[in-house]
């Protein structure tokens, strides 16, 4: 496959070198020790450790691995599958997920594909998150993929690039998928559903609403055309207090809530709640606004 990155000092194309990654202009990203490349320019952070932290991190690669996440993980992989069966049987194939976050999905999603009927296609998969300590875990599930610390406002990656996009409770840059998409390429957009985590949040809320339809549906429109949305729901048990602790720490809710309202989610040693998850597949359109295929 022919270079996908970008140099983000000089908008370049981005080689990979001995060492890490070079541009015609010589401006040079090493690898860390651990695999992965820190693609966010000094000047560009808002803060000394952008993204997730630490503890953060830990909490969500703990509650994924114990499997119960996999469904959700299943329906992504088959959406996938299906916008690949759809592109050239010859072609090269590359997929990016933008805030991969400790990797699990793409993990997961490169293995499926490897026993699947994509098993003979040349394929790239690369996870970026903005969180340094994420990637350093991500790194950990498979060194053979392309894991970077970059931010998806600013993606290192060259214009019509990338068949697929998977974004996955992570906010979302319409117009950099957009820019990074090839023409026909396919944005996987994954979303709480109306129910999602009902059970935990019928602790912290004193009255609980369905989640709204994800703004992306609007925000898109103009670049992407809808194509498919299927939704995964399945009741969800926790018999422990650190997986319920995990999940809590996986959630806007940590941050948001009073040390009181944090107190009653603290002593549960039990909770059963409801998983609901959309997964959206939209088709980025043509410059004249028309959908085209890559057939």
């Amino acid at each position: 496959m022919t270079s996908l990155l970008q140099c983000p000092v000089c908008r370049e194309p981005l080689l990979a070198t001995a060492t890490g990654y070079q541009c015609a202009a010589m401006h040079s990203f090493d690898a860390a020790r651990q695999g992965y490349v820190n693609l966010v320019l000094a000047h560009n952070k808002h803060s000394k450790e952008p993204g997730d932290d630490p503890e953060m991190i830990l909490s969500r690669r703990r509650f994924l691995d114990q499997g119960y996440y996999n469904r959700v993980s299943d329906g992504i992989n088959e959406a996938i599958s299906s916008v690949f069966s759809g592109l050239a049987l010859d072609s090269d194939c590359s997929v990016l997920d933008a805030g991969c976050g400790e990797g699990f999905y793409l993990a997961r999603l490169k293995e499926a594909l490897a026993r699947g009927s994509e098993a003979h296609r040349r394929m790239e998969c690369h996870g970026v998150d903005v969180s340094k300590f994420a990637v350093r875990q991500a790194t950990q599930r498979d060194r053979t993929m392309a894991w970077f610390v970059a931010s998806i406002n600013d993606l290192p990656y060259l214009d019509a690039s990338l068949d697929i996009v998977l974004s996955v409770f992570s906010p979302a840059s319409i117009p950099e998928f957009a820019r990074i998409l090839k023409a026909g390429g396919s944005l996987v957009f994954v979303s709480p559903g109306p129910r999602h985590l009902n059970g935990l949040r019928e602790i912290i809320y004193p009255v609980t609403r369905e989640h709204a339809a994800p703004a992306i549906i609007e925000k898109a429109q103009e670049l992407f055309a809808p194509a498919t949305v299927s939704r995964i729901t399945y009741p969800l048990a926790l018999a422990s207090n650190q997986v319920i602790m995990d999940l809590l720490a996986m959630t806007p809710y940590y941050w948001n809530i009073d040390r009181e309202t944090k107190g009653k989610v603290a002593v549960l040693e039990r909770l059963e709640l409801d998983v609901d998850v959309e997964i959206r597949v939209f088709k980025k359109k043509s410059g004249d606004g028309e959908l085209i295929t890559n057939r």
